[in-house]
């Protein structure tokens, strides 16, 4: 059973409802962990919001291949045996084109002798593995892969895609975040073409208005109990 409740569309209101319409239009949908954090801590969601979007999905920020990204997320997650963040991050991944026998070899080591994955994706599955397992620091041949094979841009963002989806991991499991249904989550690839980053830019420029407007009304957020208070 979750362990916190999100806040639903009906319950929405002010920054909640902020957040909640822009994780539709960025990620297809409003997952369960955007829907905690809206409730719970609206304010730090809608920067966490604009995070995510920026790094994992195409052409809001990041230049990187959005398929690298995404095999390193869907690694990271079947590294740390989430199985909230698999799900997501493998139906994302059939969006951006990947087959079952994709995802399939990405499970343990198979990875490493499939023909299903070129040198690159290979390289940055192996990178995501070790940064999860935190043994990147130590491992020579695992960084001079991604040294020779990617540009300083790449591997940051390659890399920040890892550390995200390690933080992600860990709140959904500590959470005990409920699995949204595979025909919401399908939801994700309405949102792989057609976003721009001019869009999540208004978005982000909307902060210092909507949450004076917030604040000026009183400032209420629901909390873990249902109860309104004032933020001030």
């Amino acid at each position: 059973m979750q362990r916190l409740s999100g806040v639903t569309d009906e319950e929405a209101s002010g920054v909640a409802t902020e957040i909640i319409e822009a994780s539709n239009m960025f990620l297809g949908r409003a997952s369960n962990l955007v829907r905690i954090l809206a409730k719970h801590s609206p304010y730090v969601a809608r920067w966490f919001l604009g995070l995510v979007a920026s790094v994992r999905q195409p052409d809001l920020g990041s230049s990187s291949s959005v398929r690298l990204r995404n095999l390193a997320t869907i690694k990271t997650s079947m590294a740390n045996e989430c199985e909230y963040c698999a799900t997501h991050t493998s139906i994302f991944g059939e969006a951006l084109g990947l087959e079952l026998q994709d995802l399939e070899d990405l499970k343990g080591d198979l990875y490493k002798s499939s023909s299903r994955f070129d040198e690159r994706e290979r390289a940055v599955i192996a990178w995501a593995e070790a940064m999860t397992k935190n043994t990147a620091k130590f491992s020579g041949e695992v960084w001079d892969d991604m040294r020779r094979l990617f540009t300083d841009t790449e591997i940051v963002e390659i890399s920040m895609a890892t550390a995200m989806f390690n933080m992600i991991n860990r709140l959904n499991d500590s959470f005990r975040t409920e699995l949204e249904t595979e025909e919401y989550n399908r939801r994700q690839g309405d949102a792989v073409h057609g976003r721009k980053i001019e869009q999540i830019e208004a978005y982000a420029g909307r902060f210092a208005e909507t949450g004076a407007e917030a604040r000026a009304s009183g400032g209420e957020q629901v909390t873990s109990t249902g109860a309104r208070e004032a933020a001030n």
